[in-house]
Protein backbone atom coordinates (compact mmCIF):
# COMPACT_ATOMS: atom_id res chain seq x y z
CA UNK A 1 0.00 0.00 0.00
CA UNK A 2 1.28 3.61 -0.75
CA UNK A 3 2.18 5.87 1.32
CA UNK A 4 -1.06 8.35 0.29
CA UNK A 5 -3.08 5.45 0.64
CA UNK A 6 -2.38 4.77 4.07
CA UNK A 7 -2.04 8.42 5.15
CA UNK A 8 -5.32 8.61 4.18
CA UNK A 9 -6.30 5.52 5.84
CA UNK A 10 -4.77 6.25 9.30
CA UNK A 11 -7.20 10.14 8.61
CA UNK A 12 -10.78 8.40 7.99
CA UNK A 13 -9.74 6.17 11.40
CA UNK A 14 -8.79 9.15 13.03
CA UNK A 15 -11.96 10.98 12.22
CA UNK A 16 -13.96 8.39 12.32
CA UNK A 17 -12.69 7.89 15.81
CA UNK A 18 -12.85 11.89 16.66
CA UNK A 19 -16.72 11.55 15.57
CA UNK A 20 -17.67 8.73 17.90
CA UNK A 21 -15.77 10.07 20.79
CA UNK A 22 -17.40 13.23 20.40
CA UNK A 23 -20.82 11.96 20.20
CA UNK A 24 -20.27 9.77 23.41
CA UNK A 25 -19.25 12.99 25.23
CA UNK A 26 -22.20 14.71 24.06
CA UNK A 27 -24.22 12.19 24.96
CA UNK A 28 -22.62 12.18 28.33
CA UNK A 29 -23.58 15.89 28.67
CA UNK A 30 -27.39 14.97 28.04
CA UNK A 31 -26.89 12.65 30.76
CA UNK A 32 -25.81 14.98 33.16
CA UNK A 33 -27.93 17.76 32.70
CA UNK A 34 -31.04 15.63 32.58
CA UNK A 35 -30.39 13.69 36.07
CA UNK A 36 -28.85 16.44 37.41
CA UNK A 37 -25.75 15.03 37.84
CA UNK A 38 -21.64 16.14 37.35
CA UNK A 39 -19.52 14.74 34.99
CA UNK A 40 -16.71 13.81 37.65
CA UNK A 41 -19.40 11.30 39.20
CA UNK A 42 -20.35 9.71 35.52
CA UNK A 43 -16.80 9.41 34.58
CA UNK A 44 -15.26 8.55 38.21
CA UNK A 45 -13.74 11.51 38.89
CA UNK A 46 -11.66 14.14 38.27
CA UNK A 47 -8.75 12.07 36.83
CA UNK A 48 -10.72 10.14 34.48
CA UNK A 49 -12.89 13.45 32.84
CA UNK A 50 -9.56 14.92 32.66
CA UNK A 51 -8.89 11.34 30.51
CA UNK A 52 -11.57 12.00 28.05
CA UNK A 53 -11.00 16.00 27.44
CA UNK A 54 -7.37 14.69 26.80
CA UNK A 55 -8.70 11.68 24.61
CA UNK A 56 -10.79 14.59 22.75
CA UNK A 57 -7.50 16.46 22.17
CA UNK A 58 -5.20 13.80 20.98
CA UNK A 59 -7.95 12.85 18.76
CA UNK A 60 -8.17 16.67 17.21
CA UNK A 61 -4.66 16.26 17.27
CA UNK A 62 -4.00 13.04 15.02
CA UNK A 63 -7.12 13.98 12.81
CA UNK A 64 -5.12 17.41 11.86
CA UNK A 65 -1.26 15.77 11.27
CA UNK A 66 -2.53 13.02 9.38
CA UNK A 67 -4.60 15.11 7.35
CA UNK A 68 -1.64 17.60 6.27
CA UNK A 69 0.51 14.23 5.68
CA UNK A 70 -1.84 13.71 2.94
CA UNK A 71 -1.03 17.27 1.67
CA UNK A 72 2.70 17.17 2.23
CA UNK A 73 4.42 17.55 -0.79
CA UNK A 74 7.56 14.65 0.52
CA UNK A 75 5.47 11.72 -0.50
CA UNK A 76 5.91 9.42 -3.48
CA UNK A 77 2.69 9.30 -5.60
Amino acid sequence: MGKRKLSITVFLLSLVSLLISLKLFWNLGIFVDEYGLSPDIVSGGDFWNLMDWLRLLLLFLLCIVSGMSIFSSKQDK
